[in-house]
């Protein structure tokens, strides 16, 4: 049973350096969302993180790399594999491969793979570098909530249980990275929806890329992410296709209307009216997926009784989008 603490929010990678060579998990900034951090070689962290997310052992860990020495270090590496890195990283773009003996078998859920990227964000990176080993980071919540793209939001969800989080400010992108599996490079697979787009990497490629939209009935997956439930504000969450034309039936009336945030992506024809929102005012998708996150927690910390959202276009990050949101969503109500 661990104490009670009180986080520390700071800009110092120092200070984290310090309380993970302590053996404290700490929370760090990514370009996508903020990230648990353990050394890959710290099993006692690394067992932390997962008893502090109450996260299932069958779902295995990214490891953060800084480049491509790294990823040789902990993966089995084809020349599509290190071609893909050489393009995309460091960024948003996880790549998962056989593993090396490095890699604990606590990080891959006992399978003989690896989900590997290198992170863009300057904090993060300093901080590998610090530490001299790749570093895992699921996102820095508890299982299944929303995912953090600010320190505060991950002081509200895990304040009490760490002792340090390094501020980096609000995340570049707000989604987490697109995973890709190169395990049978005839056929790729895209595990997880995220910044760089399907179609940007089948254009890089030159050959398409299948969809593997949920982990299998039992067994580990290959990936975090692909619980069907995921990402969830304790607030019921309504998902539909037009919020601006949606005209609410039966039992959804109460629901639509008594003390509900709604959730517009981009600006309606009409002024906004009480307990109306906008993610984006300029109608930019980039915008949408920065901010969804953070508006999910801020209104589920508000009291709604409920939260209405509308989906994105489904093109380049708005298929990440309604990724996020088509798993956070206790009712979706989107046209079949």
């Amino acid at each position: 049973m661990r104490h009670r603490v009180q986080a520390v929010i700071g800009h110092s990678t120092d200070e984290a350096v310090f309380w993970l060579r302590q053996g404290e998990p700490v929370a760090l900034p990514t370009e996508t969302v903020y990230g648990l951090a353990a050394p890959l070689d710290r099993l006692d962290i690394i067992h932390k993180i997962y008893a502090l997310k109450q996260r299932p052992a069958d779902n295995p860990l990214i490891v953060h790399v800084l480049d491509c020495d790294q990823l040789q270090e902990v993966a089995q590496c084809s020349p599509k594999a290190l071609h893909l890195a050489e393009k995309f990283w460091p960024g948003p773009l996880t790549l998962v491969l056989p593993k090396k003996p490095c890699v604990p078998d606590i990080v891959t859920a006992g399978q003989p793979t690896v989900a590997v990227r290198a992170p863009q964000t300057a904090l993060f990176r300093e901080v590998i570098q610090k530490i001299g080993v790749p570093l895992v980071a699921p996102s820095a919540n508890k299982f299944q909530h929303v995912s953090p793209t600010t320190a505060h939001q991950v002081y509200r969800d895990m304040g009490d249980v760490l002792h340090y989080i390094l501020d980096g400010g609000a995340c570049r992108f707000g989604v987490e990275s697109t995973i890709l599996s190169l395990l049978d490079e005839r056929h790729p697979q895209l595990l997880r929806y995220g910044p760089i787009a399907k179609e940007t990497l089948e254009t890089f490629l030159g050959q398409s890329i299948e969809t593997v939209s949920h982990a299998p009935q039992t067994g580990a997956h290959l990936s975090p992410g692909l619980y069907k439930k995921h990402y969830s504000p304790q607030t019921p969450l309504y998902l539909v296709d037009d919020l601006a034309n949606y005209q609410p039936s039966g039992g959804l009336r109460d629901a639509f209307a008594k003390n509900a945030a709604h959730v517009f992506l981009f600006p309606p024809e009409r002024h906004l009216q009480k307990g109306e929102f906008v993610l984006s005012e300029h109608s930019d998708l980039q915008e949408v997926a920065m901010r969804l996150f953070a508006i999910i927690s801020e209104l589920d910390a508000a009291h709604y009784d409920a939260i209405w959202i509308e989906k994105a276009p489904a093109k380049d990050i708005g298929n990440a989008i309604n990724d996020r949101l088509s798993r956070a969503a206790h009712f979706d109500l989107r046209a079949k």
